[in-house]
């Protein structure tokens, strides 16, 4: 038998690693996250939408964008989650308004959002 390779991290987790503004997104996501019925999300979901929330808050960077380079795959691992998880819960968070792909494509990466807050396109200036 082949001994499995130990896993090494490719993201930081400590939030004083992380870019401020991602930080700032994961607490936001858990503050509503608090609003959400028990009944609606049991405990389980919750844990791991909290482990998806800070990967995603890990491999943001300065403009709180998440490059194809790390791909769902990837950020799955990172977070200790399936394939099946990941897609639940960065659905979950994209039909809330706190995620979405950074393009036109899926494989454009991730851009994190805020609900109700006007975000402007990158490279455009706001008015």
């Amino acid at each position: 038998m082949i001994p499995e390779e130990p896993f090494v991290r490719l993201l930081p987790t400590q939030a004083c690693d992380m870019v401020p503004s991602a930080v700032r997104w994961a607490q936001a996501v858990h503050t509503a996250l608090k609003a959400v019925p028990r009944q609606e999300m049991l405990r389980p979901a919750r844990e791991s939408l909290s482990a998806v929330t800070w990967v995603l808050a890990a491999a943001a960077d300065f403009e709180d964008r998440i490059p194809p380079a790390f791909t769902a795959e990837v950020l799955a691992r990172e977070a200790g989650v399936g394939a099946r998880v990941w897609q639940k819960r960065t659905a979950w968070l994209r039909e809330h308004g706190w995620l979405e792909h950074a393009g036109a494509h899926a494989w454009s990466g991730w851009q994190l959002r805020s609900p109700g807050v006007e975000h402007p396109q990158p490279g455009t200036r706001p008015a």
